[in-house]
């Protein structure tokens, strides 16, 4: 014995997978937080700042944009100081 396919409650979501959201916020963010600690400072610097103009757009929180500046950022400064740290 079968039963016929359910709907869903009115006014709510059909099952399955949720509405993809075609906003790259946390792409950005986490892709500038990884290179900016791991190799390339201004990469995670453009990548944080693409992020918070993404935020910006979508309404999200910046939080993964600024983290990106700040890890490009040190990642800078600590490359400079380890440069002249050597030289001396």
């Amino acid at each position: 014995m079968s039963y016929p396919p359910q709907q869903p409650p009115y006014g709510g979501q059909p099952y399955g997978q949720p509405a993809a959201s075609n906003d790259k916020t946390q792409l950005f963010g986490i892709l500038g937080i990884v290179l900016g600690l791991i190799c390339c400072g201004p990469a995670g610097i453009v990548l944080g700042i693409l992020s918070m103009n993404e935020a910006k757009k979508v309404g999200k929180p910046n939080t993964l944009g600024i983290i990106a500046i700040v890890c490009g950022a040190l990642n800078i400064i600590l490359g400079i100081v380890y440069q002249f740290a050597i030289r001396s």
